[in-house]
């Protein structure tokens, strides 16, 4: 028995070390070193998270080229036709482009790809309908190529969601500070043919181009959504859309720093929704939604106001949802 005490000492005192060694390597949980950013920003840099976020969101364009010789040339791709005739593009040192171009192009045809590009059918503060968005990019030696000055180009692709009543827009802003649609005002040059299976633009700028009509309002009482999260996500992190079930169209939430909520623009009532909310922080992300129905306020704020606490998705999953919306 003494022999035995002894034993039973040294093996505690092993175990004892070899639990004083695991609390030694303890690593601290990081979000309690770092608690969450709660702060909104007047002004969103590149290097805010939100922004990380939509570039991790983003399709991939299509690369690709062809061969050019001024003689004319229709070249397809992906779902985009492109028709060139002689004499209309130029490079930005004012030569005729000559040799190979290459072409950097997608199309996007569902509300979801609208919200992963960040490119909401939007026209200053005005609903667009879209008959699909695409980007269309060339060029020659490194040297950006575009429409020369009272010509056009001639873009093709099938689509199932046609509209007759639609016109040329061209997309204004960027990633960073968030995307507009301009209506181009150059009507000879820029319109818009339509047939049972899909569109025809004839274009005269290249980069982010769209055929759309503004939906109309006249008579229509309208509403704004004023939409409330937990106090991590801010405008730094998170962005927010509107996503009409019943029409092809998407609207973006804008942050508000004296209220700490994210704004629509005006909305028509009586339509269903999806509020689409997406977040990345601490390199997790976070997906909310809510199906609802736009109306009038039932109180004297002017807005519909709602309430979303995102769940952590994988990005995965993010994408996914999106794909299918």
């Amino acid at each position: 028995m003494k022999k035995f005490i002894p034993l039973l000492i040294f093996i505690c005192l092993l175990i004892l070390g070899g639990c004083q060694k695991k609390i030694n390597e303890f690593v601290p949980d990081s979000n309690s070193l770092n608690a969450p950013d709660t702060i909104w920003q007047n002004t969103i840099t590149s290097a805010m998270p939100v922004v990380s976020l939509k570039n991790d969101l983003r399709k991939q364009t299509v690369l690709d080229s062809f061969t050019y010789n001024n003689t004319g040339i229709v070249f397809n791709s992906g779902n985009l036709s492109l028709s060139i005739s002689p004499n209309t593009i130029v490079t930005s040192t004012g030569t005729t482009p000559g040799g190979t171009i290459n072409r950097e192009s997608i199309l996007l045809q569902k509300k979801g790809d609208y919200i992963s590009q960040s490119m909401p059918t939007v026209s200053a503060g005005r609903l667009l309908i879209s008959g699909g968005e695409f980007f269309l990019g060339l060029k020659n030696n490194n040297s950006e190529v575009t429409v020369n000055p009272g010509d056009s180009v001639t873009v093709k692709y099938g689509s199932t969601n046609i509209f007759t009543n639609t016109k040329v827009f061209n997309a204004t802003g960027d990633i960073v500070n968030g995307f507009d649609w301009a209506p181009n005002t150059e009507l000879s040059h820029n319109r818009v043919n339509v047939s049972l299976s899909g569109y025809e633009l004839i274009i005269n700028r290249l980069q982010w181009v769209q055929p759309a009509f503004v939906f109309d309002t006249t008579g229509i009482p309208e509403t704004v959504f004023s939409l409330k999260l937990p106090s991590n996500y801010t405008n730094a992190n998170t962005m927010a859309y509107i996503s009409f079930n019943d029409m092809q169209c998407v609207a973006d939430m804008r942050g508000s720093t004296g209220t700490k909520t994210f704004i629509s623009g005006p909305l028509p009532i009586g339509r269903p929704v999806t509020i689409v909310v997406i977040s990345k922080q601490a390199g997790d992300y976070y997906l909310g939604l809510e199906q609802t129905t736009t109306a009038l306020p039932s109180s004297g704020s002017g807005t519909q106001q709602t309430v979303i606490t995102p769940i952590k998705t994988p990005l995965a999953g993010i994408k996914s949802y999106l794909a299918n919306l």
